[in-house]
């Protein structure tokens, strides 16, 4: 597994607060998707999980998952986009195959649009 680079993580709270505000959203059973294009000549990603959900094992590798889904499944081309992906309480970690496919195929649908 490798890791997101630092341009590929979006981290500071005022772009957080910036992307729920004033982005595009997509609800799922059990998470929000929340994205708009950006100027940076990268796509970037912010998992929020809720410490509702679980203990910080399960919450860790709700993001871990999430984090090798996006690396594996984002083409390095245009239109570069801001993600963030809001996990809501009650996502079950054995639908870890559905979660997977529902972000794989918001990711390409994103990319092609």
């Amino acid at each position: 597994m490798q890791k997101l680079t630092k341009k590929q993580k979006i981290k500071s709270k005022k772009d957080i607060l910036f992307l729920l505000k004033t982005c595009k959203k997509v609800s799922y059973s059990s998470f929000n998707i929340f994205y708009k294009v950006n100027n940076f000549n990268k796509d970037r990603l912010a998992v929020l999980v809720s410490r509702k959900i679980g203990n910080a094992v399960k919450r860790n590798k709700i993001k871990r998952i999430t984090r090798e889904v996006f690396r594996k499944e984002i083409k390095r081309n245009p239109p570069f986009i801001d993600i963030l992906i809001q996990i809501r309480p009650g996502i079950k970690i054995y639908n870890k195959n559905e979660y997977e496919i529902c972000l794989r195929e918001w990711i390409k649908e994103s990319k092609t649009n």
